[in-house]
């Protein structure tokens, strides 16, 4: 409704048209979006006559009430993120008419997210997906085809014959009035031409990404800000008329910059500041340094979102287990010196542990979980668990780290034996380092000695005995 071209309705006169394009406003979301004094100055008309032209459009675009029994026929899909245990902890998937946002660092798997879920919802309803295709957007990057039919053959859920490329429409919009035009008049277009057998219907659209369509080299002023707003109003509104209209999900990957700390002062007045609100809905704070980057876009992107995940990347490794079972067996077999050439090998390919956090969802309480990237996809770590109350009811946010076990915080604990630490199984040996490096320091002897003698030192002294050494002149 808001991109819709005020010179197609038919309530408008001729000339009331003529004086909107005088003052080029040519869409609701123009006329809407002013105020009518303006309007009446930018058209050159007079405020009753700008009055009444609001009137007629609003008039055009009332939404008509509906009655329950209409909808309550109506119901989300949902379809298989690919792995069973991040199913769960997102309500039971990916559910359609919903925006879905996954925001990241460089190198944490965004993308990787879109092109799984690109294939995933190709599966068929029995297998979890929705036997549907994907539109997938390009901001400045092509899409890696070569990966996209890596994990058609690798994921163990997947397969070439249920789940290919041709089934994956792809589009590059390089600025911001080319993805406007795509989102209003070249996407309908393509649900409408996969709406009728043997295509398969659009289920899925991704856009990867979409802060960089907003970098800019100019000086940030007022009205770069206003119209940065404005841009990402138009494009969240055109995205949740899809989705709500389509039935379809819609995963937008997204940005971060990097987040300070200011700190509190109690000098500030009582109104909520941005700065301190923001880590509520913007940032997570699972595993240490998680908290230093925030997602892009700000509060306007943020107030459009139904669910916002955010993946880092935490710097840890880890063996998978069937290396380590290898690496067992062919100590077994072979000599030692084999076997520990072996494992240098190994160190080299561990794989990288990134994070996973649900900042907030609609559908689903906050958690934060362990994952890895390989050849076959995205999955969460197998000594993951989620817990039975969020499996059954989610009613509340479980603790941070709440699927560490007790058999972890007792290796924690001795992180000086060499052995424990080659026995940790819940997180990584990397982990277990950085917890073993806050142990607290010694404490300075001469430091003690002078927070316990400090004040019985100048007490106990006698000033007058030491001045005439300190002052020869005194005498």
């Amino acid at each position: 409704m808001d991109t819709a071209l005020l010179s197609t309705l038919s309530s408008l006169s001729a000339s009331q048209k003529t004086c909107l394009g005088t003052g080029k406003i040519l869409n609701v979301s123009d006329l809407l979006l002013v105020a009518p004094t303006e309007i009446a100055k930018q058209c050159k008309i007079t405020l009753t006559e700008a009055q009444n032209i609001i009137g007629l459009v609003c008039k055009a675009y009332v939404c008509q009430p509906r009655s329950l029994t209409d909808i309550q026929h109506e119901h989300d899909e949902m379809f298989t993120t690919g792995d069973t245990t991040l199913d769960t902890a997102l309500g039971g998937g990916i559910r359609t008419g919903m925006l879905w946002e996954v925001v990241g660092q460089s190198a944490a798997g965004k993308t990787q997210w879109g092109l799984q879920l690109s294939l995933t919802v190709q599966l068929p309803k029995t297998m979890g997906g929705l036997s549907g295709s994907a539109c997938y957007l390009t901001t400045s990057a092509k899409l890696p085809t070569n990966r996209l039919a890596e994990l058609s053959r690798m994921h163990p859920l997947l397969s070439p014959s249920l789940c290919g490329l041709s089934d994956v429409q792809t589009l590059s919009t390089t600025n911001i009035p080319l993805l406007l035009h795509v989102l209003s008049v070249l996407f309908p277009k393509l649900i409408a031409d996969h709406s009728n057998p043997p295509a398969k219907p659009i289920k899925l659209l991704v856009i990867d990404a979409l802060a960089e369509l907003f970098h800019s080299s100019d000086k940030t002023t007022t009205q770069t800000l206003v119209q940065r707003s404005r841009n990402i109003y138009e494009i969240s509104s055109l995205l949740h008329s899809l989705a709500s209209r389509y039935r379809i999900a819609i995963l937008v990957l997204n940005e971060v910059s990097d987040a300070f700390d200011r700190g509190y002062n109690a000098d500030t007045s009582s109104d909520l500041i941005y700065n301190d609100q923001s880590r509520w809905f913007g940032r997570a704070d699972s595993v240490p340094g998680e908290n230093r980057k925030e997602a892009s876009l700000g509060l306007v992107w943020a107030n459009q979102i139904n669910v916002r995940i955010m993946l880092s990347r935490t710097g840890r490794r880890r063996y998978l287990d069937e290396v380590r079972s290898a690496v067992n067996k062919l100590q077994k077999v072979d000599s030692d010196t084999a076997a520990d050439s072996h494992m240098e090998a190994m160190e080299e390919n561990a794989t990288l542990i990134r994070r996973m956090s649900v900042i907030f969802s609609s559908v689903a309480p906050p958690l934060s979980l362990d994952y890895i990237v390989t050849v076959e996809g995205i999955s969460v770590l197998s000594d993951v668990s989620i817990p039975r109350e969020i499996q059954q009811t989610m009613p509340s946010a479980p603790q941070p780290l709440a699927a560490t076990s007790t058999a972890m915080t007792t290796v924690l604990a001795d992180t000086s034996n060499p052995e424990a630490l080659s026995q940790v199984s819940p997180l990584d040996v990397g982990c277990a380092e950085d917890e073993g490096a806050g142990e607290v320091l010694q404490v300075d002897e001469w430091d003690a000695y002078w927070e316990q003698n400090e004040e019985d030192a100048y007490n106990t002294v006698d000033l007058d005995s030491l001045l005439p050494e300190l002052n020869p002149q005194h005498n």
